[in-house]
């Protein structure tokens, strides 16, 4: 049996309550050659049993301990046999046609590396709410410093090359919420990425989302770019581009020690 030309890393802990539409999601692709690695970073829900009802296309690995994120999805990348990688959280969805779109793209574009493309916002209901990031623009090619100003990618639309982790390395453990976007800017400092202009996936904004932290990401942010700022030289035009999304984190937090909020 050979192996499917894509693997869907899924990683689980404890995501029982949207786990069967996102799994029935993948496999309501019609792009078929493609296996799930599913992930379960020790859950103690009901997870396991809602997983372990798909066939054999979904391969089920169990953890014995909790990990962070990033660390797990490492973990899940271990497994694959697809040349390709795919990124599904188990509270978002992909449209059907997902798949077809981005490997047909990627096999006709030799030179890029990894693809994404817009996304829809929905309720904890599935109802939606709004285009993500439905006022920011979306680039093509060489796309770092545009990148690094604001991470416009988000990782459940994103497939990529299992070679291009070869290269850059995997996600970065020290990293608790942009793990992927530091993924995504080692990708984009010397390869090419490039987008498709419709929405492919939806991603679920309810209460327990992991990104609602915020004053985690803006650390870990900031930490983020003091690093590929001792890493690349960069003209004094785009030095103070940075600084200006410097200052904003640190106004923001600030507004949120003060307040115990996050200003807008």
């Amino acid at each position: 049996m050979s192996n499917p030309k894509v693997s869907v890393i899924m990683n689980c802990y404890n995501s029982s309550t949207y786990l069967r539409e996102a799994i029935e999601s993948v496999y309501a692709q019609t792009y078929r050659d493609w296996e799930i690695i599913f992930w379960d970073n020790a859950s103690t829900d009901n997870s396991a049993v809602i997983a372990k009802s798909f066939d054999e296309k979904l391969r089920y690995f169990h953890a014995e301990k909790t990990v962070p994120l990033g660390h797990a999805r490492n973990l899940a990348i271990e497994k694959v046999r697809g040349e390709y990688i795919a990124f599904l959280d188990c509270d978002d969805l992909w449209l059907p046609e997902k798949l077809e779109k981005q490997i047909g793209f990627l096999e006709s574009h030799i030179d890029v590396m990894m693809v994404y493309s817009d996304i829809l916002s929905i309720d904890g209901n599935g109802k939606l709410i709004e285009n993500y990031l439905e006022d920011k623009e979306f680039y093509r090619g060489y796309i770092f410093e545009e990148l690094f100003l604001y991470n416009f990618i988000c990782l459940v639309t994103v497939v990529l090359r299992k070679d291009i982790l070869n290269k850059v390395g995997l996600f970065n453990t020290n990293y608790i919420i942009v793990e992927d976007y530091d993924l995504f800017l080692k990708i984009a400092e010397s390869h090419k990425i490039d987008y498709l202009d419709e929405s492919l996936a939806k991603y679920r904004i309810h209460g327990t989302n992991l990104c609602k932290n915020t004053g985690l990401f803006v650390k870990e942010y900031l930490d983020m770019i003091n690093f590929w700022m001792n890493k690349r030289d960069f003209n004094l035009v785009y030095k103070f581009k940075i600084y200006k999304v410097k200052l904003m984190l640190y106004l923001r937090l600030i507004h949120f020690y003060l307040f115990g909020k996050f200003k807008e």
